[in-house]
């Protein structure tokens, strides 16, 4: 699924931590790769210039919901092999520095009550942004299981590592690609442009970035001939393509935007789509 290397997921214990750990798992037996278990500690007085020594109760408590994560992954993928720890520290943070040694970071979408529960919670939104491999953001199993990998395009260049991802994907799991590049100005209603030489070169324009996603796509997709994989095009609003796509997909592949410094920020689209599709992963 992913190249040989560590497969990282965060658990704090919560219903949606368990759903990450288990997906961890499975990826990490698919791939045959080692698994680490991490959690984190942030203590009330964090703001100040030392972290103390959790107390004892709050040590128990997390080597037992580290245990109970053993116990979870061993009773299911048994093949694993499984590391567990824990770190004093913000948990957003302690993810991201573990990053930095993973091919893969899995973590569970806490966003809480009633008005924001399609919402991903704060840390699985920095995680994200700022991690430093491919990032899973994982709310539970209600997705399509059986469904193909879709893929978001964008016009830059990290959209080839997002489909390169998701070809792997898809050979890894027996699955099918679904390529979708989608337009905000064609969604703004291109057709209600009077005809002439405007709209002409609307159009002319959507066209080139349309073949240019499309020549990535046939250049990824000629290095996986064995994955059955499908170009589509829609005049549509990219984020609700995307979101609707991600209710028949098994998961929804993004990239971030490529625009900033360090071309980790993730654009409105791809923001968007972590926030209400069930199971995003970020390309990096």
């Amino acid at each position: 699924m992913i190249e040989s290397g560590i497969i990282l997921v965060g658990t704090d214990g919560s219903h949606r931590a368990r759903y990450a750990v288990l997906e961890a798992a499975r990826i990490a037996q698919l791939s045959g790769s080692p698994l680490r278990v991490l959690s984190a500690y942030s203590p009330l007085f964090a703001i100040m210039a030392y972290d103390p020594e959790p107390p004892k109760e709050e040590i128990d408590r997390i080597e037992t919901l580290l245990e109970d994560s053993r116990k979870l992954i061993r009773s299911t993928y048994p093949d694993v092999t499984v590391e567990t720890s824990w770190v004093l520290g913000e948990p957003a943070n302690a993810l991201i520095d573990a990053s930095r040694d993973a091919r893969l970071l899995v973590v569970g979408a806490r966003g809480q009550g009633a008005v924001h529960r399609m919402l991903v919670g704060s840390v699985a939104t920095k995680v994200a942004t700022r991690a430093a491999c491919p990032t899973f953001v994982v709310r539970d199993g209600d997705y399509d299981r059986e469904g193909p990998i879709t893929v978001g395009l964008g016009p830059e260049e990290t959209s080839i590592g997002a489909l390169e991802i998701g070809f792997r994907l898809a050979r890894a799991e027996g699955a099918t690609v679904h390529a979708l590049r989608a337009h905000q100005h064609s969604a703004a209603g291109v057709t209600n442009i009077p005809e002439g030489h405007r709209r002409d070169w609307m159009e002319g324009e959507i066209q080139k970035s349309v073949d240019l996603s499309r020549g990535c796509f046939d250049q990824v997709q000629a290095k996986y001939p064995d994955v059955t994989g499908e170009f589509v095009h829609l005049q549509a609003h990219a984020t609700d393509s995307l979101i609707d796509a991600a209710a028949s997909s098994r998961l929804l592949v993004v990239a971030p935007n490529g625009t900033s410094m360090t071309k980790r920020a993730l654009g409105s689209v791809a923001l968007a789509v972590l926030h209400h599709a069930p199971a995003v992963l970020i390309a990096r």
